[in-house]
């Protein structure tokens, strides 16, 4: 995989403009989120790659107070269209227009959410991700391990993504559906590892190819419209609804979140997947989502799957998906 290298093109401002306080770190860095190499953080800065159309890109971001401040850096021919998708997509990305308000006052109310509450007042939803990329997350996560999931990826954005630096730091970047649709099941089972997935992928970039995200607006109910396609079943539909369609109701149910709400909304060890989703509709009617999202995180703060970046710790970072690629 050939290293590319991206230019400083642009700088973007964006305000929070949605109601109630706002937590930089915890809304672009989740510590239940496994590492990818799409993204890096430490405690005051995020850098992560996008692909806008066919245009690789990277972005380096901090924040000052309720403004964000995104550097963009590209190889390719960046125009006013592009700024314009990007400004979009950040602000959609990280929620930064969305008003938490109603929400905490839900949360407030209930004894088990004082603590995550406390911890990550302010924390949004963060997906980066478009539908397929977050649609092809949630296929690797499956049934599965974070060490297999975490094996899966890296596979498949190595042999069919790209690999940028900008900013003194490397990091991977997506596939378009367009670039994996001639990729057969037979290469993405033996290449990419990726087991009885190597099936449904194709399906999943088919579908994207095909579909725009205005098709996708237009749909009267996203879980069911996900359904349709092969191999995606509730669970992943409903993380492609949560996250990049930010529906706050909708919370994708895995066997370790379900084990993780049971106990702080049931305060039971495990239970029937309909229990916990009830519990969480009652509680925070509308905002079952973002409830889930707050306590799952707050369960794993103390020990990150993936833990943030030491300001020193970058070119070993650098080195390690390097050497991956060779």
């Amino acid at each position: 995989m050939n290293l590319r290298h991206l230019d400083h093109a642009d700088t973007i401002e964006l305000p929070v403009t949605g109601d109630g306080p706002f937590d930089f770190q915890h809304t672009v860095w989740k510590p239940s989120h496994y590492a990818t190499g799409l993204e890096a953080h430490t405690a005051s800065t995020s850098w992560r790659t996008f692909r806008v159309g066919a245009l690789v890109t990277g972005v380096r971001m901090h924040a000052q107070d309720r403004l964000v401040i995104a550097d963009i850096y590209t190889d390719g021919d960046y125009k006013p269209g592009h700024r314009d998708q990007l400004v979009r997509r950040l602000t959609t990305s990280y929620g930064l227009d969305e008003d938490l308000s109603q929400f905490t006052a839900l949360a407030a109310a209930v004894p088990s959410m004082r603590e995550p509450l406390e911890a990550l007042s302010g924390m949004r939803q963060s997906c980066p991700e478009d539908h397929f990329e977050i649609a092809v997350v949630a296929l690797l996560l499956q049934n599965v391990t974070i060490a297999r999931t975490t094996q899966m990826t890296r596979n498949l954005l190595t042999h069919h993504g790209h690999l940028v630096r900008f900013d003194d730091i490397t990091l991977r970047a997506w596939f378009t559906p367009a670039e994996l649709a001639h990729v057969t099941p037979e290469t993405l089972k033996e290449q990419d590892r990726l087991g009885y997935r190597a099936k449904t992928l194709p399906h999943f970039a088919a579908f994207f190819r095909d579909h725009t995200a205005e098709d996708l607006q237009a749909a009267d109910d996203l879980v069911l419209t996900f359904q349709q396609i092969h191999g995606v079943g509730p669970y992943t539909a409903a993380i492609m609804a949560s996250h990049a369609s930010r529906d706050p109701a909708v919370f994708g149910l895995d066997v370790w979140n379900r084990k993780i709400l049971a106990r702080g909304l049931l305060g039971v060890d495990d239970a029937a997947p309909e229990a916990v989703t009830r519990r969480l509709n009652k509680l925070f009617p509308g905002h079952a989502g973002t409830a889930g999202l707050y306590l799952v995180e707050h369960e794993y703060a103390a020990a990150p799957v993936a833990p943030l970046l030491a300001p020193d710790g970058i070119t070993a970072w650098n080195n390690s998906l390097e050497l991956a690629a060779t």
